[in-house]
């Protein structure tokens, strides 16, 4: 069973830190209960207080967390990142769970069937939101 979810690719964060106001794009990789990992094109210092968004589902909404490591990579460096608290590991999974919802609906349209977001909502959730809810519990 996998520990870590996949976030979709369509959805890139922003991580914000002291010397970045306006925030780095940066691709998710993995997210877990304790945390996620991401790559993005600079380095951030090991200990650094960040916070990070999705900006094109929830603009103003932000949730917080700490660097553990950085590791020079392809294409920029592989971040690690720590939630700060339980609270803050909550706000990531309703975000995370509002992007897989979103991305499940983006895969149906494709197919050739539309559905609003509160349909696509349940029909995730009856699909997989207990391999969801296993990944988050710890």
């Amino acid at each position: 069973m996998r520990r870590f979810i996949r976030h979709p690719t369509g959805f890139p964060i922003l991580v914000f830190s002291m010397d970045s106001a306006n925030g780095d794009e940066a691709s998710l990789c993995d997210i877990s209960q304790g945390g996620l990992a991401c790559s993005l094109r600079r380095e951030l210092p090991s200990g650094a207080a960040v916070a990070m968004g999705i900006p094109s589902l929830q603009p103003d909404y932000r949730f917080s967390g700490q660097v553990v490591r950085c590791n020079p990579c392809s294409d920029g460096y592989r971040i690690g990142i720590q939630f700060r608290d339980d609270t803050e590991s909550f706000k990531s999974k309703m975000v995370e769970q509002v992007c897989q919802i979103e991305h499940y609906r983006q895969e149906l349209k494709r197919d050739g069937r539309e559905l609003d977001s509160e349909t696509a909502a349940r029909e995730w959730i009856a699909r997989y939101g207990s391999e969801f809810a296993r990944v988050f519990a710890g």
